[in-house]
């Protein structure tokens, strides 16, 4: 009897420090598959299918505006602007937007005229715009951390591969691209 109990205690034994060693071993993994996280590729995947986390892209990224998707009918971009920065007041006359945003706060103006944006709303985590066409509008980032969202145009607003490190170079390319026209 005095052998059973012995060998009871020693399985216990062994079982929860079994236990304890794969729990420990789990989370040194978890550890190290966060640690092995690949960069994401910032290029414009469009027009061939493309799954991905909108989220982690939209978060990570550093430019001011990167054409991730550019299809026949759509484009997304993702954007991060700077404290104190905004898109710039535009106005697209043949097609809708859709911005979201995922992190950082601001606020969205709109209205039927450059002079006269009637409509003002704040902007955080998690909210949806959308732009009607022949809207103007302005996104602004009052705070101080960047303002990062993604933007869905239908049609595409951008060359497909856009990329504008900066406000500068965006502003830049857009005025380009309305003289072209």
């Amino acid at each position: 009897m005095k052998k059973y109990t012995i060998a009871l205690g020693m399985l216990s034994f062994l079982a929860m420090s079994c236990g304890e060693t794969d729990k420990a071993e789990s989370t040194d993994l978890s550890e190290s598959n966060e640690e092995k996280m690949e960069p994401l590729e910032y290029k414009d995947f469009g027009n061939d299918p493309f799954v991905f986390n909108i989220e982690d892209y939209t978060r990570q990224n550093d430019t001011y505006r990167t054409a991730l998707w550019t299809g026949e009918y759509m484009q997304l971009t993702v954007m991060s602007i700077l404290p104190g920065e905004d898109i710039g007041l535009e106005v697209h006359d043949d097609h809708d937007q859709f911005i979201r945003v995922e992190e950082g706060e601001g606020i969205v103006l709109m209205g039927d005229s450059e002079d006269n944006l009637n409509f003002e709303r704040k902007i955080e985590d998690d909210f949806a715009v959308m732009i009607p066409a022949g809207k103007w509008h302005n996104v602004v980032n009052n705070s101080d951390k960047p303002l990062k969202l993604y933007s869905i145009y239908a049609p595409k607003e951008h060359p497909h591969g856009a990329v504008h490190k900066t406000r500068e170079e965006g502003i830049a390319a857009e005025e380009t691209a309305h003289d072209n026209h």
